[in-house]
């Protein structure tokens, strides 16, 4: 189940102030901007490493590094920006099964091989689930056109870097089939179809039927035209029987070439109706949506324990705070509420009791609180300090 809470920050706050009362809504919407604020810049900020982080590595880049950061570790840029995607709430798909057995079945009835073998590092992260409408020819249905519901990622992230090219390649895509993600790795290679195939070598064997039938007929004529001409049979039969060779031996590679730009364009044309962002701009798109997760996450827990009659457990407040979403959203989300409770505490918006229960905070304290953790992003605190741990470290 998906970590992802899929609506808007706005939305969500709306849903949420209705659960205060009139005296409190106002302070509240001033607590939404001011968490709203302070989870973008953080966001921000790590934001910012990610990419002094991919700078030597980036294929777009126009700005020369120093010697010293050529020799930056693509690992060290795969931690930061893994952790910059968990905070987005993305989940890192497991290398053994980026390729399962069903997975290779599908690929090898397309024809397509995305030779994993020449890639050096691939990670790719995915987020949320829905559905999308694709049109196949089924052969069951004797190839007429049929409309399909395919499960598909709402996002996917995919960092790889090949073999022969030190850069990494960074990719944002949306709705991919949850069965194309090896589709969308730079070495793929789409194999000619069956069909495909026959054509050519039915286009190939008219060519050569036709070539044969010409150098025959030229052949039975070339001796008369030799000695009208007063020239040597040789000389007359080879030049025109290399010219008619050549003539249908490149209509066969002209049919080759026809045919294997179909599949690239066709491949392009998928690629660039699902791309959202290449390269630097993925860093950043990222970044908003990590602030944008951090945000709702804090909102939520804490509108949820401030409507509970009494002091909850984590437990209570998981349950909660995803029965709200499915009655709001009919979204089934698994709440991660560890994380939630962790931003609570740095920003201290919620008290404890002896038992570990937890409270809301009145919204004027909180807000007094939110005020403090601003002025401590940029103060001079000790290494360690309870709200200088939201920040990152280089």
């Amino acid at each position: 189940m998906p970590r992802f809470v899929p609506c808007r920050t706005a939305h969500l706050a709306h849903e949420l102030a209705l659960h205060f009362e009139p005296g409190d809504r106002a302070g509240f919407w001033e607590l939404v901007r001011v968490v709203e604020d302070l989870y973008h810049h953080y966001a921000s900020v790590e934001g910012r490493l990610v990419e002094a982080l991919y700078a030597p590595f980036d294929p777009d880049a126009e700005t020369v590094p120093p010697a010293s950061a050529l020799e930056a570790s693509v690992a060290r840029l795969q931690d930061r920006l893994g952790l910059l995607l968990a905070r987005a709430n993305f989940e890192r798909v497991p290398a053994d099964v980026l390729v399962t057995r069903s997975d290779r079945e599908v690929l090898a009835r397309l024809k397509i091989d995305p030779d994993l073998d020449a890639l050096e590092d691939l990670a790719i992260f995915v987020r949320g689930r829905g559905h999308k409408a694709v049109t196949l020819r089924p052969v069951r249905k004797f190839f007429r056109l049929e409309e399909r519901e395919v499960p598909t990622y709402r996002r996917v992230a995919l960092l790889v870097r090949t073999r022969r090219d030190p850069h990494v390649t960074l990719r944002l895509f949306k709705d991919v089939p949850c069965q194309d993600l090896e589709l969308l790795v730079p070495t793929v290679r789409v194999k000619m179809r069956l069909l495909d195939k026959l054509k050519l070598s039915g286009s190939s064997g008219a060519a050569a039927v036709s070539a044969w039938k010409l150098l025959r007929a030229l052949y039975g004529y070339a001796p008369g035209m030799a000695k009208l001409l007063a020239v040597p049979f040789q000389a007359l039969l080879l030049p025109v029987a290399v010219l008619i060779t050549g003539i249908y031996g490149s209509k066969t590679l002209l049919d080759y070439a026809k045919i294997r730009a179909s599949y690239i364009n066709a491949l392009a044309e998928h690629l660039y109706a699902i791309t959202m962002a290449s390269n630097g701009p993925v860093v950043a798109r990222l970044a908003t949506m990590a602030g944008e997760e951090d945000t709702k996450e804090v909102l939520l827990a804490f509108a949820v324990l401030a409507r509970a009659p009494g002091p909850l457990t984590p437990e209570e407040l998981r349950q909660r705070a995803e029965a709200l979403l499915w009655d709001r959203y009919r979204a089934r989300v698994q709440f991660d509420v560890a994380d939630a409770v962790h931003k609570l505490d740095e920003l201290a918006l919620c008290a404890r009791d002896a038992a570990g229960r937890l409270t809301a905070l009145p919204v004027d304290a909180a807000l007094r609180n939110l005020d403090g953790a601003w002025d401590d992003v940029y103060a001079s605190r000790p290494r360690g300090s309870r709200r200088l741990r939201a920040l990152p470290e280089a």
